[in-house]
């Protein structure tokens, strides 16, 4: 199998990299851009959240460790979840 070619998320079969939907079975494969835009908007929630929580105070405050919060989990969760659909789609 070439280097080019991943398996299917449904069938398992090798399919080429750039394919959106399986010639097999016809499923549609998962795109990485969505994860990759998950974790981009969680770094600029959590870069946003931190000038909250350091530079504001009362409620605002409250929002900005909101925002920590949820902005580290997108980031770390969209690249996690990015690095796994890789390592199971090259069938590792």
């Amino acid at each position: 199998m070439p280097n080019d070619r991943v398996r299917c998320v449904d069938c398992r079969e090798p399919i080429p990299s750039d394919a959106r939907v399986c010639p097999h079975c016809e499923t549609v494969q998962p795109s990485p851009l969505v994860d990759v835009a998950v974790a981009v908007a969680g770094v600029f929630a959590f870069a946003f959240g931190l000038l909250l929580a350091t530079q504001t105070i009362g409620t605002s405050r409250l929002l900005g460790f909101l925002l920590l919060v949820v902005g580290f989990g997108l980031a770390v969760g969209g690249y996690t979840r990015h690095v796994d659909r890789q390592a199971g789609r090259r069938a590792r």
